[in-house]
């Protein structure tokens, strides 16, 4: 028969190593570590997002639609995430100008330069630079060097005469100036060739009032010279006295040149060829004639204004 150890019934050691049932399961669960959760998609909001931003570590998305789609507003916030030893890194103090070594204060000695200065002038009286006197030797080695007034030995100029124009007294110089004499020259027209009358060739033919004047004239000044200028169109009407006849004498470009256009309109004419070249005949060396005797008065008058 086997002898059985004997076993101290105060000594509870062998009791260590018994856990409980339900401290197992919370160690248990304690000890697991939990599931990280997959973040939701920036772009899109969908759970489940693998896909991370390769700067910043932040930012998930799904797909890489998604985040291309939203690149365009993440750049702005985007950054790369600091380093952990950066952080450890004790900032490095500047220096500032209160740790520089202060200079040693020097005190000022004034020295008294009167004695040095006793011939300096101007420099108790305030001037603005220092000057000594001249010797005598000086003085008449520069001479008297005030101002003289300068006697005007040379003849005065003869005056000349304005060379003679003939533009109007204020232009000396003879330019270019011009006046309208258009008003002048209608009426003068009007009062010689107004009535006109003539005998020629047996017929008496009597002028009327001249009508549909038009054109225009001037005087020019042009280096220095005059030039009279003008250009109308007129028309006279005439009657034979004692008899039907009658029409017009139609002037064009009547101007200084003398290049004048006479046309003559028959408003009734003789119904006999022979006489019908008698009355112009009468028309133009006797009419016609008279009428160009008056315009040259016209440019003999004009051109004496």
């Amino acid at each position: 028969m086997s002898k059985r150890a004997g076993v101290d019934a105060n000594d509870y050691s062998r009791f260590n190593n018994i856990v409980d049932s339900d401290e197992e399961d919370n160690s248990a669960k304690e000890n697991v570590k939990p599931q990280a959760k997959a973040a939701p998609c920036r772009n899109c909001s969908k759970d489940g997002a693998k896909l991370k931003c390769s700067i910043c570590k932040k930012a998930a998305y799904c797909n890489r639609q998604c985040q291309t789609s939203d690149w365009t507003f993440h750049r702005r916030t985007c950054k790369k995430p600091e380093d952990d030893k950066d952080k450890d890194v004790p900032a490095v103090k500047k220096p500032t100008t209160s740790d520089k070594p202060k200079a040693p204060r020097t005190e000022i000695v004034r020295e008294d330069e009167e004695e040095d200065l006793e011939d300096a002038r101007g420099y108790k009286n305030g001037l603005p630079y220092f000057h000594r006197e001249q010797s005598q030797v000086e003085k008449e080695l520069i001479g008297n060097i005030a101002p003289q007034k300068i006697q005007d030995t040379t003849a005065p100029a003869a005056i000349t005469a304005p060379p003679k124009h003939d533009g109007s007294a204020w232009n000396h110089a003879g330019t270019f100036e011009e006046r309208d004499t258009t008003t002048w020259c209608k009426d003068r027209l009007g009062e010689l060739l107004r009535n006109l009358q003539v005998k020629s060739n047996g017929f008496t033919i009597k002028g009327g009032e001249i009508k549909d004047v038009r054109g225009e004239s001037s005087i020019c000044v042009v280096r220095g010279k005059k030039r009279f200028l003008f250009d109308f169109d007129f028309t006279i009407e005439w009657e034979v006295i004692g008899k039907s006849f009658k029409g017009k004498l139609v002037f064009k470009d009547i101007d200084n040149e003398g290049d004048n256009e006479i046309t003559c309109r028959y408003d009734k004419s003789p119904s006999d060829a022979t006489e019908a070249q008698q009355l112009s005949d009468a028309i133009k060396s006797g009419f016609q004639k008279e009428a160009l005797a008056r315009i040259g008065q016209f440019i003999t008058e004009y051109n004496a204004l």
